[in-house]
């Protein structure tokens, strides 16, 4: 019966997810489909070139795409709505961990993947956010299982969720918003400081095949650095703390301010930790880690309409631990999250959910809510009249490998005149009424958080 009850859970997922696999996004136009022409064209070879800058491990399975002869936008998306069970999974066990309840665990799985925001991430999006936060879910499970000969993890534990992360990391360096709780743990003598050794590890590994094929090695280990200094906005559609900030100009400062805000949270709660020595429990872990994933973020500039995505998880697999009152973070985050992703699917996206001159399937809308105005400029070499990236050909010999495989994390801004620009110096970004709508939401779950981690941290048990 339970495996009836968990077979039927994803079936109504895919089914749920079906009515989105034909839409074609700018990202997946733009960037992923390319990436895959690349790929296919050129072979397992390709990688030696520089034709995106998302992490290798996630070329590799497009790669596999490729050599199975799997349509590009079909398999693209059945990638990440795999990763969308695993995701489940992991939040089935982390309730697991809480109680020998089937049917709330079932009801742990269910949520998760049928979330509108992880339903919109793969299905119809195309987005790969659910495989490093299926990774991150995993290495938050094995830190919370408990082990009966000592206060601390296990030694097989520690080392598992360290793989967990590692992997994470190597898909998006987004996962590091999460890196706070081994800090944390270290600190506490929960976790042994040489199990943080695989983080790095894997993070080599994985990218080994590509050096194997000829990719050159600062190139290969300098993939987040460029990703990191190839935006300068605030916020790109973010619902983070600079939608609430009515600035413009240069605001190079408050980047840097928010930089040292979200640096100083940590200290102060890595602080307040040592010295009151709070317990380390499961839910502790769970709580701090979900806090992280909402906070950081929303303090940090230059962050994507994506960015929450481990919060929109990790706040509903948090509230299974907590009193009933709690769940109400969940729906904030979840609010915020659905309003963000409506406005990047109906705005720079080209079209999506009834959205304003949506296109259908292999059409781009133009001019919708947050799309770009006419003739805005980049620093991105190539664009087309209405000031969208214009990068022709998807092949190797076919333009620059640059101009080939410009990331889908680095498309037009376009969030209310707050696209990105050339230069060192930050500008706004910020989005229209609804966009400061969605960032209030988020900013009562930060709030929240903080309260939560407080309380959570002062019971013993």
């Amino acid at each position: 019966m339970r495996w009836s009850v968990i077979a039927l859970i994803v079936v109504a997922a895919i089914a749920i997810r079906l009515p989105f696999l034909h839409f074609q996004t700018l990202d997946y136009q733009k960037f992923l489909s390319r990436w895959y022409d690349t790929l296919d064209q050129g072979g397992f070879s390709a990688l030696k070139h520089k034709f995106a800058d998302y992490n290798y491990p996630y070329l590799y399975l497009i790669w596999v795409l490729t050599a199975l002869h799997i349509p590009s936008l079909i398999g693209i998306k059945a990638i990440s709505i795999v990763f969308d069970v695993v995701l489940g999974f992991f939040a089935y066990r982390i309730a697991a961990l809480r109680t020998q309840n089937f049917w709330i665990r079932a009801l742990a799985f269910a949520l998760v993947v049928l979330l509108p925001s992880v339903v919109a991430n793969s299905a119809y999006w195309g987005q790969a956010d659910a495989i490093y936060s299926a990774f991150a879910l995993g290495g938050v499970y094995f830190l919370m299982r408990p082990n009966p000969l000592s206060d601390g993890l296990s030694r097989s534990d520690a080392w598992w969720a360290c793989v967990f992360f590692g992997l994470a990391v190597s898909f998006k360096l987004q996962a590091v918003f999460i890196f706070p709780v081994l800090i944390w743990l270290v600190l506490r003598r929960y976790l042994p400081w040489y199990s943080l050794i695989a983080i790095p590890v894997v993070y080599l590994l994985a990218d080994i095949p590509a050096l194997a094929v000829g990719a050159p090695v600062k190139t290969v280990l300098s993939v987040y650095l460029d990703q990191a200094d190839s935006n300068k906005s605030l916020t790109l559609g973010a619902a983070n703390l600079y939608q609430l900030i009515p600035i413009s100009g240069d605001v190079t400062w408050l980047a840097h301010a928010g930089i040292a805000a979200a640096a100083l949270v940590i200290i102060a709660f890595l602080a307040w930790s040592w010295f009151a020595r709070p317990g380390v429990t499961a839910t502790s872990i769970l709580v701090v880690t979900t806090a992280a994933a909402v906070i950081v973020p929303f303090l940090l500039p230059n962050m994507h309409d994506r960015y929450f995505y481990m919060a929109e998880v990790l706040t509903v697999v948090m509230a299974f631990y907590l009193p009933m009152r709690y769940w109400i973070m969940p729906i904030l985050v979840q609010a915020a999250a659905i309003g963000v992703y409506h406005s990047s699917l109906t705005g720079d996206q080209g079209r999506g959910f009834g959205g304003m001159n949506g296109g259908g399937p292999g059409t781009m809308g133009q001019n919708g809510p947050g799309t770009p105005p006419t003739g805005q400029t980049t620093g991105a070499a190539g664009q087309s009249a209405n000031g969208q990236h214009d990068f022709r050909g998807g092949g190797p010999g076919s333009g620059s490998p640059e101009q080939r495989g410009f990331t889908a994390d680095h498309r037009q801004g376009g969030f209310g005149g707050g696209g990105r620009r050339a230069g060192s110096a930050y500008s706004s970004g910020r989005g229209d009424t609804a966009l400061t709508v969605y960032a209030s939401f988020m900013a009562a779950a930060a709030l929240g958080m903080i309260a939560t981690v407080v309380q959570t941290c002062r019971r013993r048990t």
